[in-house]
């Protein structure tokens, strides 16, 4: 073994006078092999810190004022302080600080707070609180200067840290405070425009104490104090809500003894009916540990699973109690394997809404209770289809009601059982020829046909049948595409108006751009409505009418200043000029 050979053979090996290579590339310096380690022997070792791992302190926290109010106000916690308070001041030799101030009993030994991961706590806290030792190195980076009462005593030490002293590399100083010093003051170097306000109110809320900053009492809150349901279950208090966490500030769900963050809970949805999210509150539980150092997150293990587990009976125990519920059909059954059994959802869906080219103009259909005879739209088409299939609907009034599907309640007998309506194509019947039609596919027309009609699928759990509608007009074409890319028919008998067509164009045709050159949102749906107007016109009357209403909508639009009844304007458009009479007693003119 070449690390633990003697000298002498060493030097055989290498070469006498010669350098380890690892020596060569790095002078002064020892490869880690080069110790004395059994290469070829079975052997054990044990997990250790690196010497210098003290000096990467100042990344273990990201150094700002909720982060050291957080864990400052632990530490006096647990200390057995009964109030604190923060406030700003001028400090002499250092300047603008934050001084936080507790009437704790002070410390027993000043190296306990810069030894790193050596908590002073005695064992209950430890246990309960997962305390590491780490807290202090928040200030990490920062100048401090501590003067605590010497525990039990009338006296005090003060001590000195720079911001490199965390690190290891500049001594931390420690001398005699004054006399009759009670409980520990923190003072903290301030960097420019720091705030500290809104950090040490939020650090303070749900603390057991009185906390005052900058002479104003932090309102104490409960954590859980708008919860419409708490239970207490293994020394962690649950909190049961209808709204989700996005509306806690930075997503807060536990309470980890007035250290809130984000912990990864169970929540419960509906169709229907009211949504089931959780909040934690820890009071006493020794199996919930957070992530160190910075104890922002919570340590996966078996009792979170357990945890989940238990917040979602809550959840379904709820539910039960509740009555009707619109549970999907998955969680249906995740509760029964929670030991809570539930009727099937209640036979609720939602009216069919044809959706728009614009999604942000969907709207959402009625709820309503159904019955076994009732029809599930269910296709796969987007805007065209279905604002092709609800004019045809409404023009005939059908009896026939059809609803949206839900995903979800598959599974439930009543849901599968229901009969399903599908579009299968389109037909064009013209005077000697008729044209069938693949629903996203294109047929262009040269004259108005006699029929058009939309046919569809309509099929219940044993039998399947056809189902035809008649209908005035259809689009034919891609959903996304412009009025340029479709073909749009009508039939010679149609009462529609340009009025009616133009609104359905916009329902299943226009998708306004994001783009910042597009125009905005109004602008680009008048330029549509203007394009579908003079295109329906054209359909349903004559090119020359299209061309009269054109020149009608400028008018309207950039002249109403004009329209008045005590005056006919006569304009007079051609051979390059454009002639005005009536605006006064004599004939304007304008330049060629």
């Amino acid at each position: 073994m070449l690390g633990g050979a003697p000298a002498g053979k060493r030097e055989r090996l290498i070469g006498k006078g010669q350098a380890f290579p690892y020596e060569r590339e790095f002078p002064g310096r020892r490869h880690p092999s080069s110790r004395s380690f059994p290469m070829n022997t079975p052997t054990s070792f044990h997990a250790c810190v690196a010497d210098d791992a003290i000096s990467k302190v100042s990344r273990l926290f990201n150094a700002t004022f909720e982060d050291i109010f957080a864990e400052l106000f632990q530490n006096a916690r647990r200390a057995g302080a009964t109030q604190i308070s923060v406030s700003q001041i001028d400090y002499p030799n250092i300047g603008p600080v934050i001084c936080l101030i507790d009437d704790g009993p002070g410390l027993n030994d000043p190296r306990d707070l810069f030894t790193l991961g050596q908590s002073a706590w005695d064992e209950d806290v430890q246990s309960m609180e997962d305390a590491a030792g780490m807290g202090f190195f928040s200030l990490a980076g920062r100048r401090v200067r501590i003067i605590a009462q010497k525990q039990g005593t009338p006296q005090s030490w003060m001590i000195d840290a720079q911001p490199d002293s965390f690190g290891g590399t500049v001594p931390i100083t420690c001398n005699d405070g004054p006399a009759n010093h009670d409980g520990t003051t923190i003072l903290i170097a301030t960097k420019a425009n720091e705030s500290y306000v809104a950090a040490a109110n939020h650090a303070a809320r749900y603390l057991p104490f009185d906390v005052m900053v900058d002479g104003v009492r932090v309102e104490r809150k409960d954590f859980l104090s708008d919860a419409e349901h708490i239970e207490e279950w293994n020394g962690i208090r649950i909190g049961i809500y209808e709204r989700g966490p996005i509306s806690f500030r930075n997503n807060e769900t536990v309470n980890f003894h007035g250290v809130t963050l984000y912990g990864r809970l169970p929540s419960v949805g509906q169709e229907f009916h009211r949504s089931y999210y959780a909040r934690l509150d820890v009071i006493q539980c020794t199996d919930i540990k957070l992530v160190l150092p910075a104890r922002k997150e919570i340590v996966e293990n078996a009792f979170m699973d357990e945890l989940r587990t238990h917040i979602s009976t809550i959840f379904y125990q709820l539910i039960k109690a509740a009555g009707p519920h619109s549970l999907s059909y998955d969680n249906f059954k995740r509760a029964a394997e929670f030991g809570i059994h539930l009727p099937p959802a209640a036979m609720q869906l939602r009216v069919f809404e044809p959706s728009h080219a614009d999604s942000d103009q969907n709207g959402y259909g009625k709820v309503e209770v159904i019955d076994a005879d009732d029809v599930v739209f269910d296709s796969e088409g987007g805007a065209i289809e279905e604002q092709n299939l609800a004019f045809a609907l409404s023009a005939q009034r059908a009896e026939t009601k059809l609803y949206d599907p839900k995903v979800g309640f598959e599974g439930y007998d009543w849901y599968d059982q229901l009969a399903r309506v599908s579009v299968k194509g389109y037909r064009i019947i013209g005077d000697t020829d008729t044209v069938c039609v693949e629903p996203g596919k294109r047929h262009t027309m040269i004259e108005r046909p006699d029929q058009l009609e939309i046919h569809c699928t309509l099929s219940d759990a044993p039998l399947t049948e056809e189902w035809t509608l008649a209908t005035d007009w259809l689009i034919f074409g891609e959903d996304d595409w412009g009025l340029d890319e479709v073909d749009i028919v009508v039939t010679k008998a149609s009462k529609a108006t340009s009025a009616d067509l133009v609104d359905f164009l916009e329902h299943a045709l226009f998708n306004p751009s994001d783009d910042s050159e597009a125009g905005s949102f109004d602008q680009q749906q008048r330029w549509f409505r203007d394009e579908a107007e003079d295109l329906a016109i054209n359909m349903l009357e004559t090119s020359l009418e299209a061309q009269i209403n054109a020149i009608t909508r400028v008018i309207d639009r950039e002249l109403y200043w004009l329209r008045r009844q005590d005056q006919i304007i006569t304009v007079i458009i051609g051979k390059g000029r454009i002639d005005v009479s009536g605006l006064a007693t004599q004939q304007v003119t304008a330049a060629e």
